[in-house]
């Protein structure tokens, strides 16, 4: 699904652009995957690990704006990308279409400026008209930030993946599973 591009005006009063990203975007957003992987340990892969070639991530891209069962929206500041958000179905079996998962990234620099709040009130607008019922998603639960933004938009704590993550240094962190009725 195609998100209709919006301008809205960070915490700050910097304008900030959502859209849908296109095949155009794609090496924005692999060096957007690549960056947050580096500033968090939050995400679900190392940068190492981001080996997309540019022609998928178009071929990707394209996919989802021709979808009507996905959407990705990411926020642009100054011409640059430096946040998306996305839900994509469960699974694609009738017992499953009324539930899909959610997923954010935001460059670091940009923290505490509001464009979660703008990307994931998008979201649930997008998923309500593609029909979803349910978005759930899966946050480390030492991310606490990330917590509050997803209970700000109602999202409850519906389980707990302990040594869900095993990170390179032998450390783990658990994940609560979490869920919003639409």
């Amino acid at each position: 699904m195609e998100y209709k591009p919006k301008e809205v005006l960070l915490k700050n009063g910097t304008p900030c652009l959502l859209k849908s990203p296109g095949p155009g975007d794609a090496a924005a957003i692999l060096r957007l995957m690549s960056q947050t992987s580096e500033e968090t340990r939050y995400m679900s892969r190392y940068a190492d690990e981001i080996n997309i070639s540019l022609h998928h991530e178009q071929d990707f891209l394209s996919s989802l704006l021709k979808s009507q069962k996905d959407l990705m929206i990411c926020a642009v500041v100054n011409g640059k990308i430096i946040a998306n958000a996305g839900i994509n179905p469960i699974a694609l079996f009738d017992r499953y279409a009324h539930r899909a998962t959610f997923g954010i990234s935001i460059c670091k620099p940009y923290w505490g400026l509001g464009i979660g709040s703008h990307l994931l009130g998008a979201i649930i607008r997008g998923a309500r008209e593609m029909g979803y019922e349910q978005l759930e998603l899966e946050v480390v639960s030492e991310n606490e930030r990330g917590l509050a933004l997803y209970k700000k938009y109602g999202f409850v704590i519906y389980g707990t993946r302990e040594y869900c993550f095993k990170y390179r240094d032998g450390s783990y962190a658990a994940a609560h599973l979490m869920m919003v009725r639409l």
